[in-house]
């Protein structure tokens, strides 16, 4: 019994390093990326409509660095926010990443510069585990395009695999502010 707790125990160590590492900066596609590949969304059927196409937002997204537990203790959770370019054509450009405490004061700004995120490209920025943003921890998360695309979608995800219990969720942003196409 004690040998397969502590194969247990290994198994879970291993998953929460590999969900850290994950978390930790930009995904790279399956393969070298050098495959040559393009793709033309001119194969897919349904046509663009245009709607829904906007040219900026600002988006509150709450993060919850800990959660009340049992008798009144905080269960510490990591997260991050994730945010998703869903434009088949055209570029946005992140101009504001800014995390805020559960009294909310401004605690950190994760932008030294805007970022361009690609068509169809993701990044997410990472809060420990250690944080104490508390249960009402939250990013404001400003975006910008050139022109008209599809909304992006951005969310945030807890997460913690401590001990026998894991525990994971999600939340999704909500637009404060937006420039809408007449």
């Amino acid at each position: 019994m004690n040998r397969l707790c502590g194969l247990f125990t290994i198994f879970l160590i291993l998953l929460t390093i590999s969900s850290l590492s994950a978390c930790g900066g930009k995904e790279s596609p399956p393969g070298d990326g050098k495959s040559g590949l393009t793709f033309n969304p001119g194969v897919l059927k349904v046509a663009d409509a245009g709607r829904n196409k906007v040219s900026g937002q600002v988006l509150y997204v709450p993060i919850y660095s800990n959660i009340p537990d049992r008798e009144n203790k905080r269960f510490d959770l990591s997260a991050f926010v994730a945010i998703h370019n869903t434009d088949l054509q055209n570029q946005i450009k992140i101009t504001k990443v800014l995390y805020f405490n559960n009294d909310g004061k401004f605690v950190k700004d994760f932008l030294a510069a805007e970022h361009a995120l690609g068509p169809l490209s993701a990044t997410n920025f990472y809060i420990p585990q250690s944080d104490t943003g508390g249960t009402g921890a939250n990013f404001l998360v400003e975006w910008m395009a050139d022109s008209p695309v599809s909304e992006p979608l951005i969310e945030s995800v807890m997460l913690n695999l401590e001990g026998n219990r894991g525990i994971s969720f999600l939340s999704k942003g909500k637009v404060i502010r937006e420039i809408r196409q007449p």
